[in-house]
């Protein structure tokens, strides 16, 4: 694919004039808006959202452009049909864990980067595209930041998930690698790095190793130090959010299952607000796909009936918001 395709391409995508998509092409870092959410851990979250134009055109990119790039298959973010209760099921039959975490994830993953990573992609032949297409697709896929200005990946832009995967490839790759040598098992689930092993003392050298790969391959990620974790059977192991029960099982925790217990009681008496059924309905949907154990005893509890009609209206809650969009 040269330029030329590529304009012609969004063209017929955005039913857009050449002159339109290539303004588009040179405004793309700067059409995002700006919005917080709060974390679950606390504080808030800074999402710059592509505009619908943009939107389309990096979901274009990712499904006709860069799904060719690899993605190691210790990855388990933002790859169809796996989930968090998939990747930390790699870990359950493990007595000692080790999580470390990205600071700033996706604005570390900056245009210098991806320039010199989409380059040696095209050479190496996994990325179809000639070499003058590449400054295109940095334009489209990076967003500008007025505080630091500079252009990189950002939270919000489905281009990000794909893109971050990629780059990766190389630390997952050499981790793999390393942890597999000292009979540990690595996964990654988007920052989040875990290493787990049934043998005592053998994670602080997967540990060292993992930072000396990082440092290596890719200088610019920064260790989150407060949400690095080294645990073991006898405390509390979670992966992804999950819980790894000691009879090697995963779970949603006990908290969540109090609290999804006490809110579909107070569903089912009207005593709930329409926003907190609303999320009613996506944690029984998670519980039904993470622990379908759990699932099955709140139908013995409150019945089938009540647990069927909040998975409807989720359901129909997500067909609404589909034709919103």
């Amino acid at each position: 694919m040269n330029r030329r395709d590529l304009i012609a391409c969004l063209c017929r995508l955005l039913r857009a004039s050449e002159i339109d998509v290539t303004k588009l092409v040179l405004t793309a870092p700067y059409q995002y808006k700006h919005y917080r959410i709060p974390k679950r851990t606390g504080g808030m979250r800074d999402i710059f959202h592509p505009t619908p134009g943009l939107k389309a055109a990096q979901r274009w990119l990712v499904a006709e452009v860069l799904s060719e790039l690899r993605v190691h298959p210790a990855v388990y973010s933002y790859v169809c049909g796996i989930g968090i209760r998939q990747h930390a099921e790699q870990h359950i039959h493990s007595n000692f864990l080790f999580r470390l975490d990205f600071s700033d994830f996706f604005p570390s993953i900056d245009l210098a980067w991806l320039e010199e990573f989409l380059l040696a992609e095209v050479q190496a032949g996994r990325l179809a595209v000639e070499p003058d297409v590449v400054p295109l697709l940095l334009r489209l896929v990076c967003r500008f930041s007025k505080a630091d200005r500079t252009l990189a990946l950002s939270i919000g832009a489905p281009s990000s998930p794909a893109l971050s995967n990629a780059i990766l490839f190389g630390i997952d790759d050499a981790a793999h690698r390393r942890c597999t040598a000292l009979d540990c098992i690595y996964t990654r689930y988007a920052d989040d790095l875990y290493v787990s092993t049934r043998h005592r003392g053998v994670l602080l050298t997967a540990e060292l190793e993992l930072r000396a790969i990082i440092s290596k391959l890719a200088p610019k990620l920064n260790v989150n130090e407060r949400k690095t974790a080294n645990v073991s059977k006898k405390t509390k192991r979670i992966v992804t959010g999950l819980t790894l029960t000691p009879d090697r099982r995963v779970s949603v925790g006990r908290d969540m299952k109090r609290a999804i217990k006490t809110q579909v009681y107070l569903s089912i008496n009207g005593q709930l607000s329409p926003e907190d059924t609303d999320r009613l309905c996506g944690l029984v949907a998670f519980v039904r796909d993470v622990e379908p154990a759990f699932f099955a005893a709140l139908v013995v509890k409150f019945g089938d009936d009540v647990l069927e009609r909040l998975l409807r209206r989720r359901l129909q809650g997500k067909v609404v918001q589909g034709e919103s969009h």
